[in-house]
């Protein structure tokens, strides 16, 4: 065999040694992953989040408040908003997004109870734990600082998974960096402020970024586990239903002031 032939012969094996290597590195650091968060849902078996959540507009920041719920795979977010202008006595505007276990659900006094397609429900469910969602099928990309930390870059399936990518921390398997599709657009998540919560780091800061643009702020206000939800929650069955002929009277009332 030649010189030439025995050096690419050699070239080769070492591209698919390191290529293993590299594969290898990422089923590594999914056990250390997995292993971290083995104990999660036993120590929180459930969970409720009150938040603040600020949304950037051409007419200036407009502010909400929104409650989460969590117990087990289920979730069930709450969205009070106050329009400006609003009659007075007319109630706050609520929205209810819920995640039964299999089917993603909105509740809206103008749209009713609808069940979302795939499509929707999958944005929903970024609110699922992240780290349930990995598999074997993630493929570590290369690493990169953020705020000081050093970071794994993994690319993931966006079939099944709410993110195309995610920067994790080498330190302790903290994800601070998301990416995903919304249609045609491109988003970021970044994932700040964390803090200890029965003993795994919890954020309490979200930014959402679209196309580079600041888009919206959620901060936790306060976070409780294991208070005993109920499974009544996360049934949309459950849900009452607003008085739309009530809430179409404030808005008439409010529209003949003006």
């Amino acid at each position: 065999m030649s010189k030439n032939k025995i050096l690419l012969s050699v070239f080769f094996t070492l591209l698919i040694v390191s290529g293993s290597v590299y594969a290898g590195d990422w089923q590594t650091i999914l056990k250390g992953i997995k292993d971290k968060y083995a104990g999660y849902q036993d120590k929180i078996k459930d969970i409720m989040i009150i938040r603040e959540n600020r949304l950037d507009t051409p007419e200036g920041e407009i502010t909400s408040d929104s409650k989460t719920y969590k117990k087990g795979i289920k979730f069930r977010n709450e969205m009070v908003m106050e329009m400006p202008n609003m009659p007075q006595g007319m109630p706050a505007i609520k929205t209810i997004v819920i995640y039964d276990g299999e089917d993603t659900w909105m509740i809206s006094p103008f749209m009713g109870k609808k069940k979302l397609p795939a499509d929707q429900a999958r944005g929903y469910k970024r609110q699922e734990d992240w780290w349930t969602w990995l598999s074997e099928n993630g493929e570590l990309v290369g690493s990169e600082k953020i705020d000081d930390q050093d970071c794994y870059i993994v690319k993931l399936d966006v079939e099944k998974t709410p993110y195309s990518r995610i920067w994790i921390t080498k330190e302790d398997f903290a994800v601070i960096k998301a990416e995903f599709k919304d249609k045609d657009k491109s988003g970021v998540i970044r994932f700040s402020d964390y803090k200890e919560l029965s003993g795994f780091a919890f954020p309490y800061r979200i930014d959402i970024y679209m196309e580079g643009e600041h888009q919206a702020s959620m901060l936790v206000k306060s976070a409780e586990v294991n208070t005993g939800l109920s499974d009544e929650l996360f049934d949309p069955d459950k849900v009452e239903m607003p008085d739309m002929q009530e809430m179409m009277k404030y808005m008439q009332k409010g529209a003949g002031t003006e």
